[in-house]
Parts: structure tokens; sequence; C-alpha cells
């Protein structure tokens, strides 16, 4: 009989261990379960948060962010487009759309306001786009060229980058470049406006941030 007790007793004692052990295993279940619930959760919302206000193109990306933009395509390099463009004919501005895993989403964007009809031959008001993009506009940019400091900037015709559904927009702005150069500044620097055949200084400036 002592041994039939023995025997129950520990039989007894091998159910509580599988018990205790199916418990330990389901609540270790259950904390997987959870954990991966949360990290789905995480990714559902993280996607739904990157898919917001990406872009197939990102000239669309700009579009959507602000209505009535005639865009001036420049460049675009490792992930990042550069625009310039004109709103109402009354504004002029900069733009950079960068490429994420979702498609393009609009940057930083300066718009100035602009008397185009006061844009001279020499050089006029200066923008600035972030700490790397310094620009404006000049008439002549076939006859002249600008440098900032050392650097030699880059000059634009804007009518010939202009869409061809803009027609009234490259009439008026027909006579127009927009030079720039992308590259940190500080102030002090000397801009200069000069004549291609010669090199001779027609208008120059100190670069003030």
């Amino acid at each position: 009989m002592c041994y039939v007790l023995k025997e129950s007793v520990s039989k007894l004692r091998i159910d509580l261990q599988y018990y205790r052990f199916k418990k330990v295993m389901l609540l270790k279940k259950r904390g997987v379960l959870s954990f991966a619930g949360t990290i789905l959760l995480l990714l559902a919302v993280w996607m739904m948060v990157g898919k917001a206000g990406a872009y197939d193109e990102p000239g669309e990306a700009l579009h959507a962010t602000e209505e009535g933009l005639t865009l001036i395509p420049v460049q675009q390099v490792d992930g990042e487009a550069l625009f310039f463009f004109i709103k109402d004919d009354r504004h002029f501005g900069a733009a950079k759309v960068q490429k994420g895993i979702f498609g393009w989403k609009a940057g930083m964007m300066s718009m100035n306001p602009l008397d185009r009809e006061r844009i001279g031959e020499e050089l006029n008001r200066l923008f600035v786009h972030g700490y790397d993009l310094v620009y404006s506009l000049v008439r002549k940019g076939d006859e002249r060229s600008v440098k900032v400091g050392d650097e030699k900037a880059t000059m634009l015709n804007v009518k010939s980058l202009l869409p061809e559904e803009s027609e009234w927009i490259k009439l008026r702005w027909k006579d127009l470049y927009v030079w720039y150069i992308e590259k940190p500044f500080h102030s002090d620097n000397e801009i200069k406006l000069l004549h291609k055949p010669d090199g001779e200084v027609i208008d120059s400036m100190v670069f003030k941030r």
C-alpha cells in the first residue's frame, strides 16, 4: 500500500510539473504573439506615414504641396531633385524633392515675391535656399557669367526649361536667365557678373546672409 501511495504521489508531481511547463510555454507563446502583433502594428503605421505625401514623380510632389506652380526642372542626382518655379508670374522660388522608399516627397520650398519688370542687366536681388543654394535672375545670360568667390555659377535659360504648355509664361520670361550655385557659402563672398567674351566685370556685390 505504501508503494502504491508513493507511486501516486510521484505521478502527481509529474503531472504538476507538466502542467507548470505547459502554463509557462503558453505564457511565452502569448508574449511572442503580443510582441509580433505590436511589431506588425508599428510596421503598418510606419508604412501609412511613409506613403503619405509620397509620389511617383518629383514634380507631382511639388504640385501636391503648392498649387499653381510652373516648374523649371534643374537636376536630379542621387535621389534628390532640384526645381525652380514661377507662381502667378509674381513669385519665383526654389524647391528640393527627396526620393524615399515609398516615392518622392517635397522638402524645403522657398518662394520670393518678384517684380519681373525690374530685373535689369546687372546683378539683381539674391535668393538663398537652405544653407547651400544661392540663386538669382539676370538678363542676357547667354552673354554673361556669374562667379561667387572662385566658383562659377550655372546659368540656365528659363524659357528653354519651361513646359510646352506654358506659352504665356514663356512669352513673358523669354529673355530671363536664372543663375545658381549649390555650395555652402559664408558671408562676405564677392559675387561678380562678367562679360563672357573678355571677362570684364559688369557688376559686383558682396554676398550677405
